[in-house]
């Protein structure tokens, strides 16, 4: 699906496919980019490793703190392009003691600011990091014919955070709390089993072994 063809299906599913409509399309794209949005932050985002924008992360001689991108939202791994090595990412509450000194940088600590991350040294060198991320949509979902970056096998679930705030309108025709809030519990259910399978996905099998009966 894309925006348009996302618009209609949402439309039949609220029964609201007649002129004039009871919301409008400004009103359907708000709620159809926070459906996009929430979709992410609930089922930890859209895996990247390759845009460079996000993923590529300068160091700077010099400087301990380096910029990040505002859409991450979960880091996954960090290397450093000059090496290859891969750097430890530690929470900034983990950090028993802070080293301001010059040297080779091997950990990446995050969590101490908004959009901003701190190696574990001051750089002696430039160099470049390079991530692998889960992140928000890089685009707003503003009008038709736009794609979405999820995949497209969860386009068909956005309906249901938009209907969830679309019954919220503050409008005698439109706002319904009980289809809202149940239309939420669906969004939400799907999205933590979403979570549960990428989950999965991403853990290598381990072999088993079975012991004798």
């Amino acid at each position: 699906m894309n925006s348009t063809e996302l618009l209609d299906y949402w439309r039949g599913q609220v029964m609201d496919q007649v002129r004039p409509y009871l919301w409008s399309d400004t009103d359907a794209f708000v709620y159809m980019n926070e459906a996009q949005l929430q979709f992410c932050r609930m089922s930890e985002g859209i895996p990247d490793a390759t845009t460079t924008e996000v993923c590529s992360v300068p160091v700077i001689t010099g400087e301990i703190t380096a910029e990040i991108h505002p859409s991450i939202l979960h880091f996954r791994n960090a290397y450093l392009v000059s090496t290859g090595m891969e750097l430890t990412i530690r929470n900034h509450n983990s950090v028993k003691k802070w080293d301001n000194h010059t040297g080779q940088i091997t950990s990446m600590i995050i969590g101490m600011q908004d959009n901003l991350v701190r190696w574990d040294h001051t750089p002696m060198l430039d160099d470049e990091v390079s991530l692998l991320v889960f992140r928000l949509p890089l685009t707003n979902i503003t009008d038709v014919d736009q794609d979405f970056e999820i995949d497209p096998r969860h386009h068909p679930s956005l309906a249901l955070w938009m209907k969830h705030l679309g019954y919220l309108k503050n409008d005698v025709e439109t706002y319904d709390k009980q289809q809202s809030d149940r239309a939420k519990a669906e969004f939400e259910q799907y999205c933590m089993q979403v979570k549960i399978e990428q989950g999965r996905y991403r853990h290598a099998p381990r072999a088993v072994s079975y012991g004798g009966i």
